[in-house]
């Protein structure tokens, strides 16, 4: 028996245990903003049918009328293709690399 795997397990789910003692420390589900709550099916009405979680738990997202997501979205489709290029010529050169050393 792997004694290292076994101690990760006791540690995880320990920590485990504390996040939900923490989280509900009487023992009983209770509405945690940012975290959990039971809503209504008049609140999801409200939310035009919604199933986001964040606009129930508090943290629904914020838009930014002012911000131009298409030009932002096209900047990183740039970003990214660059990216892809230069990981395209690291990893020719690193299959070099391990040719020249025999590998």
């Amino acid at each position: 028996m792997d004694f290292s795997h076994t101690l990760d397990q006791v540690l995880y789910f320990n920590k485990e245990a504390h996040w939900l003692v923490s989280r509900f420390p009487k023992s009983e589900y209770a509405d945690i903003a940012g975290l959990c709550k039971v809503v209504t099916k008049e609140e999801i009405a409200t939310n035009d049918y919604s199933l986001t979680a964040g606009r129930y738990v508090g943290v629904a997202p914020q838009i930014d009328e002012d911000f131009d997501y298409e030009e932002r979205m096209a900047e990183i489709k740039v970003e990214l293709q660059s990216l892809n290029d230069e990981a395209i010529i690291l990893a020719e050169q690193i299959q070099i690399n391990l040719n020249e050393l025999g590998l």
